[in-house]
C-alpha cells in the first residue's frame, strides 16, 4: 500500500472518530436521562398532573384529575421552580387547561361534574369563579 493512501485513510479514521467521539460526548448529561429530575409530589395521593404553567422561572401553577371516587381536582403552586409544591385550592369540578397571562392572572377551564363549562379567574393568587 502506498503510504499517501495510508496517510488519507489514516486521518479519516481519525477524523470520522472525532467526530463521532463528539457527538457522543455532548448526547450524555450528568444525570442519565437528560437532564430531567423526578418531582415528588406524596400530597397529590395519585391524583395526575393535568396542566402546568410558570410565570417565570421560579413560580409555576399546576392543576390535578381528581381520583376515581370522585375527589376533588387541586390547584397548585410553587415558589421555587418546582422543588416544593403546595395546595392552593380543591374545586369538585374538571379542571382541564390553565393558563397565566402575568404574574397576576391566570385562567383555568374546565367543566363541573355535571357537564357545565366552568371558567375560574385568579388575580393575586385569590381564585374566584368568573360569570358573565
Amino acid at each position: 500500500m502506498n503510504k499517501n493512501k495510508f496517510y488519507i485513510k489514516l486521518t479519516s479514521g481519525i477524523f470520522y472518530l472525532s467526530i463521532l467521539l463528539f457527538i457522543i460526548a455532548f448526547n450524555f448529561s450528568d444525570n442519565g436521562n437528560g437532564g430531567w429530575q423526578l418531582q415528588n409530589l406524596p400530597f397529590l395521593n395519585d391524583r395526575p398532573l393535568r396542566d402546568m404553567t410558570f410565570t417565570d422561572s421560579l413560580t409555576g401553577y399546576g392543576i390535578t384529575k381528581g381520583g376515581n371516587n370522585g375527589d376533588s381536582d387541586y390547584i397548585i403552586k410553587t415558589y421555587n421552580g418546582g422543588d416544593n409544591w403546595s395546595i392552593l385550592n380543591s374545586f369538585y369540578a374538571e379542571l382541564n387547561h390553565i393558563k397565566f397571562i402575568n404574574s397576576n392572572t391566570g385562567y383555568i377551564c374546565g367543566g363541573d361534574r355535571l357537564g357545565h363549562g366552568l371558567f375560574l379567574k385568579t388575580t393575586k393568587w385569590r381564585c374566584k369563579l368568573e360569570s358573565n
